[in-house]
C-alpha cells in the first residue's frame, strides 16, 4: 500500500488491479506504469490484470486495522474496478474485502458508473464512490474510449449511495449551465476540480476553460457542495466534509 497526493482527502492507495482499456489521452497512470518493469511486465505495459494478493498481503500485515480511522484508501487508482474487462468475481472479491474491513473508508473511482450501478446493493457504506466528469461534452474525437460524460452523469444521478464524489479533472471546456445541473443532480458530498498538470490537453488541441470560467464554476458548485480546488487551493471559508 502506498501513499498518494491524488486527492487531498485520500491517504493511501492499493492496486489489486492494474491496467486499463479506457485509453484516456491524459492518463497519468499509464505513464507511471513505465517505472514498474522490475515489479511486473504486465504492469509496465499497462495490460489489465489482477494483483489480488496485494489486498491480503496488507491485511496479513495488519495494515488496514492499523490505518487511522480518518484515513481513506483509494483502491485501484491505476485501473478501473468497474471496467468492462474486469470479471464479476473480481469485483465481488474486492467489495467483500471492503465490507470485511468496515473500520476503514475506501474510495472507488470509475469511468464506467453504469456497471458500478449494477453492483450498488453490494457496495458497502464505508465506501466513497466517484466518477470523472471532466466536461459535459467531448469537443474532439479520441480523448477517451470510456463511456461519454453524459452516460457517466446519468448513471451517477441514478446511484443511491450516501457518499458520492465527482472529479472534474483535468477540466475541459464546458457549458456552464449544463455541467452545474449535472453535478447538482448527482448530489455529491465533494467535488475535486483542477487543470491538466502535464500539458497533455494543450498538446492535443483540447480546449480548457479560462481562469474566469473556472472560478465561476467553482463558486457555483460551492453553493451546494464542497469543492476541492487541486490547482489553486482552498479558501479558509470553505468547509471540510472528509477528514
Amino acid at each position: 500500500m502506498g501513499k498518494t497526493r491524488m486527492f487531498g482527502f485520500v491517504r493511501y492507495t492499493c492496486n489489486p488491479i492494474v491496467g486499463c482499456y479506457h485509453g484516456c489521452v491524459y492518463c497519468w497512470a499509464r505513464k507511471l506504469a513505465k517505472r514498474l518493469r522490475k515489479v511486473c511486465e504486465d504492469c509496465y505495459n499497462f495490460i489489465p490484470h489482477t494483483h489480488i494478493e496485494r489486498l491480503y498481503k496488507d491485511f496479513k500485515k495488519g495494515v488496514f486495522k492499523r490505518t487511522p480511522s480518518d484515513a481513506i484508501i483509494f483502491l485501484c487508482d491505476m485501473s478501473d474496478l468497474f471496467g468492462s474487462w474486469v470479471s464479476d468475481d473480481i469485483i465481488m472479491e474486492v467489495l467483500r474485502f471492503i465490507k470485511y474491513n468496515s473500520q476503514t473508508t475506501f474510495f472507488l473511482e470509475t469511468k464506467n458508473p453504469a456497471r458500478m450501478l449494477d453492483f450498488i446493493d453490494e457496495i458497502p457504506k464505508n465506501t466513497i464512490v466517484s466518477t470523472t466528469i471532466e466536461t459535459n461534452q467531448y469537443p474532439i474525437e479520441g480523448i477517451s474510449n470510456a463511456p461519454s460524460p453524459i452516460e457517466r452523469a446519468i448513471a451517477f444521478i441514478l446511484m443511491d449511495h450516501p457518499h458520492k464524489h465527482v472529479s472534474i479533472e483535468p477540466i475541459i471546456d464546458f457549458d456552464m449551465d449544463t455541467l452545474i445541473k449535472w453535478i447538482k443532480d448527482i448530489r455529491p458530498e465533494r467535488v475535486s476540480m483542477g487543470y491538466d498538470n502535464y500539458g497533455i490537453l494543450k498538446k492535443n488541441g483540447i480546449p480548457e476553460p479560462s481562469k474566469e470560467k473556472y472560478f465561476k464554476l467553482k463558486a457555483e458548485l460551492n453553493k451546494f457542495t464542497y469543492v476541492e480546488d487541486k490547482t489553486f487551493g482552498e479558501s479558509q471559508s470553505e468547509r471540510l466534509i472528509y477528514p
